[in-house]
C-alpha cells in the first residue's frame, strides 16, 4: 500500500505523526485523489487522477 501524500505532508515528514494521523483519519479517510499526492497522474483504468505520484499504482482502484 502506498503512503498517503495528504498525510504525510501534513505530518511534514516526520514518521511518528504520520503514523498518528493515520490512526486518527482511519473512519474518515483521505479521498483517493489526496492520498495520490499533488502529483498524481491519470489512472488508465478508472480515468481519475490517482495513480500515487511515486509508488505508481492506483489509490482508488489498485491497478498498476
Amino acid at each position: 500500500m502506498a503512503s498517503c501524500e495528504k498525510c504525510w505532508n501534513d505530518a511534514q515528514g516526520r514518521a511518528e505523526d504520520y503514523q498518528q494521523l493515520i490512526e486518527e483519519r482511519r473512519d474518515n479517510p483521505c479521498t483517493p485523489e489526496e492520498q495520490a499526492g499533488e502529483d498524481a497522474t491519470e489512472c488508465s483504468k478508472c480515468k481519475t487522477m490517482t495513480m500515487h505520484q511515486y509508488a505508481k499504482v492506483c489509490t482508488k482502484c489498485g491497478s498498476k
